[in-house]
């Protein structure tokens, strides 16, 4: 993976972006985690980060973009939807914490 983009505020004004090697691979950990279900969800407000993993598989191709809209609820379950697959995931207490160390 080349690096993370994420977007946060109300309206996604404040985006970062992640290249540290180790961080990246922390949160490809943290994400291998998430127990998907394949299920197209529509949540009751907007997402609190969009995240933006790029790869670049092969170097004579276009990056490979998969992009993660997450939600930090109070209770700190985090709800995940992975729009390239139409899938939604969570993330338990304690790996959404470490996640939104990353996301400052």
């Amino acid at each position: 993976m080349l690096r993370i983009d994420y977007q946060k505020g109300k309206n996604r004004s404040e985006e970062n972006k992640i290249v540290d090697e180790n961080e990246i691979k922390t949160i490809e950990r943290i994400m291998s985690k998430v127990e998907w279900e394949n299920a197209k969800v529509e949540m009751t407000r907007k997402e609190d980060v969009m995240l933006t993993f790029f790869y670049q598989l092969d170097p004579n191709e276009p990056e490979k973009l998969e992009e993660y809209r997450i939600w930090f609820n109070q209770d700190m379950n985090t709800g995940i939807v992975d729009s390239n697959q139409n899938r939604h995931g969570e993330l338990d207490e304690s790996d959404a914490v470490k996640l939104k160390e990353f996301i400052k």
